[in-house]
């Protein structure tokens, strides 16, 4: 059992509304920043969507303390290094606004549908849930609010589920 057409659109809607409305309130308080990326860290199984920005600068800070300190070691590869830039859980401004697309109650009635036998039911619905979250994303790119998001050359805007690795994201094919 997936979630229905009109819950989809719904859920949608209130992504694109929301992200407009907090990313342009996020650069109105932070005029003076350029972005190397912008990401929906999400939590899918939750319906939880987080938004996050870093710059190069904030990401070099960031690098320097981890190459510096006791784990220095395991932040000297290329590899290393870009799983660090866009670990968004290393992020300045990480969860700078959240959004649950379900409240709890209307989470635990859909998960109180699915059979008990079958996880791959709720599995299904994460999956969904996470698609809705790229697909947003991708909509909030031909926003006039993301086209003002101050970038560098190299901006990456992505969406990011906890359970996922930065190396999956990573890839040509989903990249914005």
């Amino acid at each position: 059992m997936l979630l229905d057409n009109a819950l989809v659109a719904r859920i949608k809607a209130e992504i694109i509304r929301f992200t407009n409305v907090e990313v342009e309130r996020f650069l109105f308080s932070h005029l003076d920043k350029t972005f190397y990326a912008f990401a929906f860290d999400t939590h899918a199984e939750y319906a939880e969507l987080n938004l996050c920005f870093n710059t190069e600068s904030d990401f070099q800070r960031c690098l320097a303390y981890y190459q510096s300190g006791e784990w220095a070691a395991s932040y000297q590869s290329p590899e290393a290094i870009q799983e660090l830039k866009f670990n968004t859980g290393d992020w300045a401004y990480q969860c700078v606004s959240t959004l649950y697309v379900l409240s709890e109650d209307e989470l635990q009635t859909i998960y109180e549908r699915l059979s008990e036998d079958d996880f791959s039911e709720r599995e299904g619905i994460v999956r969904q849930i996470r698609s809705i979250f790229a697909q947003s994303l991708l909509q909030f790119t031909q926003t006039e609010v993301y086209r003002t998001i101050p970038k560098t050359d190299d901006f990456m805007a992505f969406s990011i589920d906890h359970d996922q690795d930065v190396s999956d994201i990573l890839s040509p094919s989903v990249l914005l």
